[in-house]
């Protein structure tokens, strides 16, 4: 098996409550991915809709289908976010979905830490999901989960080789009144690729996330290495980063200048 793959980040503006396009931009930007050799491509938290009330999805579902498309005709693994609906307990979830390069359902992953005021239209995720694929086991997050160091630790001893993260990292006025700096938001992806020593890669949002553009995404979408090198990022606008990494170079990593698995079990933290 080989240790080498490209991995492509995607980052758009979404079109709020529209499927179609939103869609349809995804395509795009996948079209684009598998050209500069992509082999898996993320998209963002809610890239199907953004937040807009009611428009949940099944898993599988019509919207389903249509990445498994895009993945098809590519030929890559794609991770897209979405509203799901369990059609038999009505419950919805803040979800992401994994395809596979046969456009098969690989993997659905309900959002385990939920936000603020997302507990009052979702329900939390119970599962951990992690998935083999030809070229490493990654382990699927989304947005506030990373926040829990603890959390992304528990996936990495569980073997994910590469956290993958859609998210709809965002800025608000009161954010704004606080003084928050969206460089938070690189500097914890960094955070969690350094202490683990894998490979983190993190697809944001651009621009604003509801019609009335109270919530807006600050992009600066990233691959990084467990060395905390940013590989390839977009930082504003719309756009698609590659990069090509050698997962095997991570114990590389840990046994020239960084034994932090080890000595976390030998400390007993």
């Amino acid at each position: 098996m080989s240790r080498t793959a490209t991995l492509a980040v995607g980052q758009f503006q979404c079109a709020i409550g529209n499927k179609d396009a939103n869609l349809s931009t995804m395509e795009r930007l996948a079209n684009e991915a598998a050209r500069q050799g992509a082999r898996l491509v993320c998209f963002p938290e809610m890239a199907l809709t953004g937040c807009a009330g009611d428009l949940p999805e099944t898993i599988p579902g019509r919207a389903v289908e249509q990445l498994g498309s895009i993945a098809k005709a590519n030929h890559l693994y794609l991770i897209a976010g979405m509203p799901e609906v369990d059609p038999t307990t009505g419950k919805q979830y803040n979800a992401c979905v994994l395809l596979d390069p046969q456009g098969n359902l690989a993997a659905r992953y309900r959002k385990r830490c939920l936000y603020l005021g997302e507990k009052e239209v979702f329900e939390s995720g119970d599962q951990d999901v992690l998935h083999d694929t030809d070229f490493c086991r990654l382990g699927l997050t989304i947005c506030y989960d990373y926040v829990f160091a603890e959390y992304i630790r528990q996936l990495v001893d569980a073997g994910a080789e590469l956290i993958c993260h859609p998210t709809a990292w965002l800025t608000t006025d009161v954010c704004e009144a606080w003084h928050y700096s969206p460089v938070a938001y690189r500097a914890m992806g960094i955070t969690r690729a350094l202490e683990n020593t894998v490979y983190f890669l993190s697809a944001n949002l651009w621009g604003n996330y509801d019609a009335a553009g109270t919530m807006r995404a600050v992009g600066q979408s990233a691959i990084i290495a467990p060395w905390g090198e940013v590989l390839a990022e977009v930082t504003e606008g719309e756009g698609v980063a590659v990069a090509t990494v050698d997962f095997d170079a991570a114990e590389g990593w840990r046994r020239a200048a960084a034994p932090y698995p080890e000595d976390r079990k030998r400390f007993g933290f």
